[in-house]
């Protein structure tokens, strides 16, 4: 049994008919698969996405085999090679012992996610630097999780009320850079925005707030919900860790008209109950304000009509060089659909 890296259309594509026989697909930003054969037949295989494991199967005639330690190896000395030495595997719960005899912790389960990291740096450990950092004062202490792309008048007004609630405020900003708006662009913004507000911390969300653009669905079946699954698992990881570690009372959310996010609070309803605050979401002229009003304003050039719906340092920065480049960008995405 020799391991192969897929690197051929037709290899990948092998690949990809093994684990659709195995109930499974195959992601899209996967950048690295390796498989093993025998007589010309994949009985195994595991693929890296950054540094996230996915795609971990072996052909069930085939387990008990050690099949699975050896990809787990393998895939490990492919990181540690690249000089990467923090990586995440999410997998089926009934994988969680194997990656556990490799030195994984368990973050978090739900029914048909389990989400582990490698214990070179841990989320505890992380967390905790985070908030020694922080040299917290009060017990009273809120939290919101926004991406602001880009920061509206609806953020501000989320962020305020939790302010005039609580005497300290923590706004987690979603660090992946795929937004349109960059998140050192976004997170200057919101400073600004917010600066009038003493009580309130600006933080980088960490690599463990879930994003809907990472995560994996390669595992899940048709019937289960995508959604409400990213959000059980973002849920369980924000009481456990965020709340229990930084001693959070209450996580602010504004209500939701889009399907796919009013989802995502139901299930966060459900995980933290009277935890989670909703709050309704502010209008300008009978319009509800969000950051996908703004992009599409700004994609047809109306970034006069923008200013009335956005803080100042929001538009400071739409109408700075910079600014009127990300603006070109967001009309290019539009202008090709």
């Amino acid at each position: 049994m020799i391991i192969k890296e897929a690197i051929l259309e037709n290899e990948i594509n092998k690949v990809k008919e093994f684990l659709k026989d195995v109930g499974l697909n195959y992601d899209r930003d996967i950048n690295y698969t390796v498989y093993i054969e025998e007589n010309d037949e994949i009985i195994g295989t595991i693929s890296a996405a950054q540094n996230i494991i996915k795609c971990f199967a072996i052909n069930p005639k085939y387990q008990g085999q050690n099949l699975g330690n050896t990809l787990i190896s393998h895939i490990i000395n492919y990181f540690h090679d690249r000089s990467i030495y923090y990586y995440q595997v999410y997998t089926k719960p009934e994988n969680v012992d194997i990656f556990l005899s490799f030195n994984f912790n368990l973050i978090a389960s739900s029914k048909n996610v389990s989400l582990l990291e490698c214990r070179n740096v841990t989320i505890v450990e992380t967390l905790e630097r985070v908030k020694n950092n922080l040299k917290l004062t009060s017990e009273d202490i809120a939290s919101i999780v926004v991406n602001t792309n880009p920061p509206t008048n609806g953020h501000l007004y989320l962020i305020t009320t939790a302010s005039q609630n609580h005497q300290q405020v923590l706004v987690f900003l979603v660090e992946e850079d795929r937004s349109v708006f960059k998140f050192k662009d976004r997170y200057h913004m919101l400073i600004n925005a917010t600066k009038h507000l003493s009580n309130v911390k600006i933080l980088p969300s960490t690599k463990y707030i879930v994003s809907s653009l990472t995560f994996p669905t390669y595992f899940l079946k048709e019937d289960v919900d995508e959604v409400l699954e990213q959000a059980e698992i973002d849920a369980i990881i924000f009481k456990k860790y965020f709340m229990t570690i930084f001693g959070i009372k209450k996580r602010y959310v504004g209500t939701e008209t889009d399907l796919v996010t009013n989802k995502y609070n139901q299930k966060l309803k459900e995980i933290l109950g009277d935890d989670l605050i909703i709050i309704e979401r502010i209008k300008h002229d009978g319009k509800i304000i969000s950051a996908t009003m703004i992009r599409r304003l700004l994609a047809e050039g109306k970034i006069e009509d923008v200013k009335q719906y956005v803080p100042q340092a929001t538009y400071d920065f739409l109408t700075s060089e910079e600014g009127k480049k990300t603006i070109q960008k967001l009309q290019d995405v539009y202008k090709n659909g």
